[in-house]
């Protein structure tokens, strides 16, 4: 049975969702509101358990442009003392990839073209209803409709019932600079400098060209939930005035940064409802700290298609699918809010003991270190 499914949303998840689903034979309709599909201002990490997704597309990200890090390196934000690092793509089976959001999309939009699917820009739908069978949208009904419409997800917000998001009392700061702007040493790998209440990452883009910055406070209030408020870059420099000379070195080139907060969006009860799907941040939104949105999504978009190819009753796949997705999707998120916390340690003395276990188990059990998260970037969901 010709079965013809709608993606709504032409982000990271909804793209790899309408390539994976063509490749099953499905028949797809993406549709994403803005003109031209593009992300502008940002890196994003795509650890192994995504990367494996992408190749079993067949689609070969590692050989795209990115950054390969060898390590992740942990720092004190006051002299820059290296407190530990972790070793990253050490074999070829678990890649760590660094993308520019905009080229990762413009190689997903091309694959998805390549692979069939119907790509319809500048078009805000309306899902006006659905039923057991179908899903209307716009006038015209589809078998399957995929949520994919990100963090603030209109299809999320007008079906399900979720409780709204609680600001986790963190907001973020990004920007871009060019690495030939930096004095010193490039930098090539991610560095993680951790302090009183705040941290920032670094890490290259576009093969060593660009440098993301990603910085995080810790603030009483913000009002908003989103990623298009343009900040002051003075005042982000001023929040880390004090800290080590890499730090101060890589702000003061900063020219332009955005500013969002971070919030705790509570479970969801159901993914499904009738033939409508959640996929992605419209599922499970989650805040960055072990750099898992994307990825989650990829790994998403491959389980739902799997399940659809393999079962015939579309209803038993789409509880089969938030069957396998929702506990490590739920796992992950609540995962990545305990994680900003340890960078934040304010007490000097509590983080002068947290960094010094951190050496010593780095020192005497490197395995413990590196291994903390294997659970989730070793894992691999295609595989049975």
């Amino acid at each position: 049975m010709a079965i013809n499914i709608a993606v709504i949303g032409g982000g990271i998840g909804g793209l790899t969702a309408g390539i994976a689903l063509r490749q099953k034979g499905f028949s797809v309709t993406l549709f994403e509101q803005a003109t031209e599909i593009s992300e502008v201002g940002a890196g994003l990490q795509i650890s192994a358990n995504a990367v494996r997704v992408l190749n079993a597309l067949g689609l070969k990200p590692q050989d795209w442009q990115c950054s390969k890090p060898k390590s992740v390196m942990l720092h004190d934000y006051k002299r820059g003392d290296l407190v530990t690092s972790v070793a990253m793509n050490v074999t070829p089976d678990a890649p760590y990839l660094q993308f520019h959001r905009a080229d990762l999309i413009e190689k997903l939009m091309d694959a998805a073209i390549n692979a069939g699917v119907t790509i319809k820009l500048g078009k805000q739908v309306t899902v006006s209803g659905t039923g057991p069978n179908t899903v209307l949208i716009d006038g015209q009904n589809f078998d399957l409709v995929v949520g994919a419409d990100g963090v603030r997800s209109t299809v999320r917000d007008q079906f399900y019932d979720g409780e709204k998001p609680q600001f986790t009392g963190k907001i973020a700061w990004r920007g871009l600079v060019n690495a030939a702007d930096l004095l010193g040493q490039p930098i090539q790998n991610t560095r993680i400098y951790m302090g009183p209440n705040k941290h920032i990452v670094m890490y290259p883009l576009r093969d060593g060209k660009l440098i993301n910055i990603v910085a995080v406070e810790e603030r009483a209030t913000w009002t908003a939930e989103g990623w298009n408020h343009a900040g002051n870059a003075d005042e982000l420099r001023h929040l880390f005035n004090g800290w080590c000379a890499p730090v101060i070195t890589a702000l003061a080139q900063v020219k332009s940064t955005i500013v969002w907060g971070l919030f705790a969006h509570p479970t969801l009860h159901n993914w499904v409802k009738n033939r409508l799907v959640l996929l992605g941040d419209s599922a499970h939104p989650m805040v960055p700290f072990v750099a898992q949105g994307a990825c989650m999504a990829i790994e998403d978009a491959w389980v739902l298609a799997n399940q659809l190819a393999r079962k015939n009753d579309i209803t038993k796949a789409l509880q089969a699918y938030q069957a396998i997705r929702k506990p490590r999707a739920t796992k992950v998120q609540q995962t990545a809010l305990k994680s900003g916390n340890i960078y934040h340690t304010a007490n000097p003395l509590a983080r002068g003991v947290l960094h010094t276990g951190m050496r010593l188990t780095s020192k005497l059990s490197p395995a413990i270190m590196a291994g903390h998260y294997d659970w989730i970037y070793n894992h691999d969901v295609t595989v049975d």
